[in-house]
């Protein structure tokens, strides 16, 4: 997923800017654009704290086994919404 460096100020802004603007289509050159990966990834971790009111540094404390099973809940629930 998505071709980001890893950081800011590399090619991950320009690939979030691009799926912002193109993104679940194509660019100019027929190649897919989807969401960076450290997008999908900063989202989670973003859903995670405010649904529980902790801080990332917090939650980043906690075994990873428990992020993946609040990921599942949260996907059954926007499965659910739809």
């Amino acid at each position: 997923m998505g071709g980001g460096s890893g950081n800011l100020g590399g090619s991950l802004a320009a690939d979030i800017v691009k799926w912002k603007h193109v993104g679940g289509d194509t660019d100019r050159d027929g190649n897919a654009v989807e969401k960076p990966l450290e997008l999908y990834q900063a989202e989670i971790v973003d859903t995670i704290c405010q649904r529980y009111s902790c801080l990332p540094s917090e939650l980043y404390k906690e075994d990873v086994s428990l992020m993946r099973l609040l990921h599942i809940v949260g996907l059954n629930e926007s499965e659910a919404e739809k």
